[in-house]
């Protein structure tokens, strides 16, 4: 029996938040890599945005009738952004990990996180190190960039999201402070890391190890008629944090997210032998 038939009264250290709108072949793999982490006081809340039957089995047989998956059915309204809302509201622990349909948790990713977040009060988000790997599970040559401290991570921020979004854990209370996810925004990882840095007492960090895989495939490209729409969405809140704060690397942002450098950008890795999108 699934645990959201149960009623536990403890609650758990960790709250992962997984949204999922599609029954593809890395379902299943992701779900396990997260039941199988060495670290057990968690639940996995999985946000079914898409009332596809199939999405539903697929979920059913991943989960195997262990009582820490709990299913939470999104209103058809839809949005990645209210999914992680749901999910953040429904959280019953201390910490928030966030975690993807199509990626892979190692089995120690939580319990560092857990560990480094106990002995650092002061920091608010956490990621780590990724290995990027393709459709197949192979790993890809093209790095993941990595920036390690609260001072680098903020130095980039303008320019790039500096940390991998499935990758993260979050302490709750902070993302209750700020609301949570805003609507409307494609980059919406982008955009709430951004609120968290305003303040300075919020610190932000990635782990130097790798305890997750950040999976590149197809069915990821955006289609080239939302690709005006997407940089419409980064550059209108890249431009209103450089109102706020009157730095060029915010509207160098916009230009390095322009379609067009993005383009080049993709034309280039392939030519380098990178096939993955």
């Amino acid at each position: 029996m699934m645990a959201e038939a149960a009623i536990d009264t403890k609650a758990p250290r960790v709250s992962v938040v997984m949204p999922v709108h599609r029954a593809d072949p890395y379902l299943a793999l992701a779900i396990e890599s997260i039941l199988r982490q060495t670290f057990s006081d968690f639940e996995l809340l999985i946000v079914k945005n898409s009332p596809a039957s199939e999405l539903h089995d697929v979920i059913l047989e991943a989960a195997a009738g262990d009582e820490r998956v709990k299913i939470i059915e999104a209103p058809r309204i839809g949005g990645l952004a209210l999914a992680l809302n749901l999910g953040i509201a429904a959280a019953r622990g201390e910490y928030i990990a966030r975690m993807d349909g199509d990626d892979l948790s190692l089995p120690d990713r939580l319990m560092h996180q857990v560990r480094f977040m106990d002995a650092h009060s002061d920091v608010a988000v956490l990621g780590c190190r990724v290995q990027m790997i393709d459709e197949n599970g192979d790993k890809v040559a093209r790095p993941y960039p990595f920036y390690e401290s609260d001072r680098a991570i903020r130095r980039i921020l303008p320019l790039r999201t500096p940390m991998a979004h499935p990758s993260l854990m979050f302490r709750k209370d902070v993302l209750l402070e700020i609301a949570g996810y805003k609507f409307g925004h494609s980059s919406e990882d982008w955009e709430l890391l951004i609120r968290i840095a305003r303040k300075r007492e919020w610190k932000m960090h990635n782990l130097d190890r790798v305890l997750f895989h950040y999976r590149r495939h197809s069915a990821q490209i955006t289609r080239p008629e939302r690709t005006k729409a997407v940089f419409q969405d980064t550059a209108g809140f890249l431009f209103s944090e450089f109102l706020r704060t009157f730095s060029w690397k915010y509207l160098a942002g916009i230009g390095i997210k322009h379609p067009l450098v993005v383009r080049a950008r993709v034309a280039a890795r392939r030519l380098s032998g990178d096939r993955v999108n």
